[in-house]
């Protein structure tokens, strides 16, 4: 496989040799003085034991290597052999450069290595060097106040400022894992302010940290590997020193044998700067004398043999590491088997795709702690599903494209546990009629403490109705609207005689109409504003208000009596909007999805004025245009609401279908009126909704639902006709309920 990375490691590895052979000039007058001191001072036996020093010292980094393949092995198992180069790779930039830069190599090696994500990659390293920062801390305060080592000087304040500054980074990154609410919103905001590409870049990647390290807690056998790896690098790490300090210093008390083996380890492990071995032989001589009674040339050689085993053989299979990936220019191989095509999905801290934007609307309501997103994350850390697309709603619902182990994709569809009986009353009306093919499959429910789910099958060879109407011939859409309405009659449908029903008519416009309105005013100071005048200017026209338009809707002796006379039917879809139609393209069918038939008007009057609130009134194009309205006043001082009305003119002939030939042959003319309110109520019912997910277009819909209602009450200021037939052959209604 050709090398995926070649430019960018062919340049960390130039970077790296040229870091190298720099480091050495600038400090050969160090490196000279360290090798006499070493030559002159130690034997043979001396030599041979120091070369099992750092045999010990690198057997603790390659027990590292394992233990940072813990966590990463949690998105992508990779060998132990890979983790062990990068780590060499990482201790060379950390020895020629300050700042520990080496990790951020070695974090960026594994990432692009493995294909997986870098943040993750950076945390676990970050993390890893942050409990050693405590452990050895804490472990040289110990020494220190047990032994009697100095109180005074850099070392101990240096142990003591790392220990509080990796603590308290600890305890932010904890909380930012354990999704603290204040962390989440300040993600969300500052994210916010960058274009839209980079804001998702951003809350995936720091999702996708969040996601990883909550999956890794959960699984408490990798927790104990980790700390048992931890803890067995660090014995190999202080070995390496004991054994150091018995070339040096044959004959020692205990106190300073302890005080001694401390020293590499208080002294490097907290610094931020490279490894000059001016500097180091410096720090151990200042300690080492200050803390126990040796001194002069044998805490010197001490300092030297220290120096050489900790960075010379990790160094040396650095360079061989580097030099193996120059000449091989090939990337390790990943373990196990060839990625799957949805592995892309299921492992959401692979990089072998971007999808973050696929995930938008998820991790943008997910940062805002939204309900239904932190479920739907929670089933993703515990394995149970695996989101692909995440869509907006219009109702208290979301819906996902979903994958689950096995690799089969399906529509999950979620509500608060308050709101499970509507999803219930889809789930039932949809296995009522599992036999219809024009109608999407109900697979499986779920009930659980915190939301009801149902699952859907997914057809992939589907394309929803508004991009077919718009990428083919008007005709060819036009049928398709009219292959909806066949289904729905000859399926669906059990009509009955058309009928005056005042009572329903009054609690529906009460209840979802006029209550709906006003409780979303009372959270949304702008729509309560707009409410209050009698004339209100919409786009440029000026039209009565809500409350006057009502008025003047009941007092219309015609306009109420049509809203009480319907035809009804046992069973509806209850939300017929272009949105949830679909066309299978095999079978160039009509596929209907999401019912719900839970109107307390029952009737296929509903079912158009939900297919009207699209066609008419641009409802797919107003959900996805998310530019926020603001009132405005016209020179009158009458309130004022302009936003961007961006209905196709495709759009606009399927309208004009509907309107003069699919509902002249299936709805009374009382019901063809009533079509007009019930898509501007539609618009004022979702108003509650649009101020919890979207205040910022709650103005626009409130729009929209005026000019309806207005719309709906110029029609009786024309002629209307005498005689309003039954479009079924039914009897002919009684002429007092049709009096005008």
């Amino acid at each position: 496989m050709a090398l995926r990375y070649s430019r960018g490691r062919l340049a960390l590895i130039a970077v790296a040799l040229l870091s190298l052979a720099g480091f050495v000039v600038l400090t050969w007058g160090s490196l000279t003085d360290l090798t006499q001191r070493l030559t002159s001072g130690l034997s043979g036996g001396g030599w041979a034991l120091l070369g099992v020093a750092a045999a010990v010292q690198l057997a603790g980094h390659v027990l590292r290597a394992a233990r940072t393949k813990v966590p990463i092995d949690n998105v992508r198992r990779g060998s132990l052999a890979g983790q062990f180069r990068h780590l060499s790779i990482g201790y060379l930039f950390n020895l020629v450069w300050p700042l520990r830069i080496g990790e951020v190599v070695r974090s960026y090696l594994v990432a692009k290595t493995l294909r997986i994500s870098w943040l993750y990659t950076l945390m676990a390293v970050v993390l890893e060097r942050l409990i050693d920062v405590v452990l050895v801390s804490v472990a040289f305060l110990l020494v220190i106040a047990l032994y009697g080592g100095p109180v005074a000087g850099i070392v101990p304040f240096a142990a003591v400022a790392a220990l509080v500054v990796s603590l308290l980074l600890i305890a932010s990154f904890a909380a930012l894992v354990r999704e603290n609410a204040t962390l989440m919103r300040l993600a969300w905001r500052m994210t916010a302010w960058l274009n839209t590409d980079l804001e998702n870049r951003a809350r995936f990647k720091l999702w996708s940290v969040i996601f990883g390290f909550q999956r890794f807690l959960r699984q408490r056998r990798q927790l104990a590997r980790y700390g048992v790896l931890t803890l067995a690098s660090w014995a190999c790490y202080v070995a390496a020193a004991g054994l150091t300090v018995a070339v040096v210093f044959p004959a020692l008390s205990s106190r300073d044998a302890v005080l001694a083996t401390a020293a590499p380890a208080g002294v490097v492990s907290p610094s931020i700067g490279n490894g000059a071995p001016g500097t180091y032989t410096d720090g151990i001589r200042d300690f080492v004398t200050g803390s126990t009674g040796l001194s002069g040339g044998t805490v010197l050689l001490f300092a030297a043999a220290s120096w050489v085993v900790v960075n010379v053989p990790v160094i040396l299979v650095a360079v061989v590491a580097l030099f193996v990936n120059w000449a091989r220019r090939t990337s390790d191989p990943l373990a196990g088997a060839e990625l799957a095509p949805g592995d892309r999905y299921v492992n959401k801290l692979g990089r072998d795709q971007d999808i973050s934007g696929s995930m938008t609307h998820f991790l943008d309501s997910y940062f805002q702690r939204q309900h239904l997103s932190t479920v739907m994350h929670r089933l993703e850390v515990k394995g149970n599903v695996s989101l692909v697309r995440f869509f907006k709603g219009g109702s208290n619902a979301v819906t996902l494209l979903a994958t689950n182990g096995s690799g089969e994709l399906f529509v999950k569809k979620m509500v608060p546990t308050e709101y499970a009986h509507r999803l219930k009353n889809q789930h039932d009306w949809l296995a009522e009629r599992a036999d219809h093919d024009q109608l999407v499959t109900v697979l499986r429910e779920e009930q659980a403490e915190d939301h009801y789910s149902i699952d859907l099958e997914y057809r992939p060879s589907s394309v929803p109705l508004f991009e077919y109407v718009h990428e083919n011939p008007l005709g060819e859409g036009q049928a398709k609207i009219a292959e909806v309405w066949d289904y729905m009659y000859s399926r669906v449908y059990r009509v009955g005689a058309l009928e005056r029903r005042p009572e329903l008519r009054d609690d529906y416009v009460t209840e979802r109409f006029v209550l709906r309105v006003r409780a979303a005013a009372e959270s949304h100071p702008a729509l309560a504003e707009a409410l209050k005048g009698d004339r209100i200017v919409v786009n440029g026209t000026e039209l009565d208000n809500f409350d006057r338009i009502l008025a003047r809707i009941q007092a219309n002796a015609a306009a109420w009596e049509d809203l009480a006379t319907f035809r009804s039917s046992s069973h509806i879809h209850g939300d017929l909007t272009v949105d949830n139609i679909l066309v299978d393209l095999p079978t160039d069918r009509v596929l209907v999805i999401d019912p719900s038939d839970d109107n307390q008007i029952r009737g296929p009057v509903i079912d158009f004025a939900r297919h009207m609130q699209s066609l008419l009134y641009g409802y797919e194009f107003l959900n996805d245009d998310e530019d926020p309205v603001v009132l405005g006043a016209s020179d009158d001082g009458v309130p004022e609401i302009t936003y961007r009305d961006a209905r196709s003119a495709r759009y606009a002939e399927l309208a004009d279908f509907v309107t003069t030939e699919v509902m002249p042959r299936r709805l009374s003319q009382a019901e063809q009126r009533a079509v007009l309110f019930h898509a501007g109520l539609f618009y004022g019912r979702m108003l509650t909704h649009r101020v919890a997910i979207n205040p910022g277009t709650v103005l626009k819909y409130y729009g929209v639902c005026i000019q309806a209602l207005n719309r709906f009450l110029e029609q009786y200021e024309l002629p209307v006709p005498a005689q309003d037939d039954d479009v079924f052959g039914a009897e002919p209604r009684d002429t007092e309920v049709l009096a005008r």
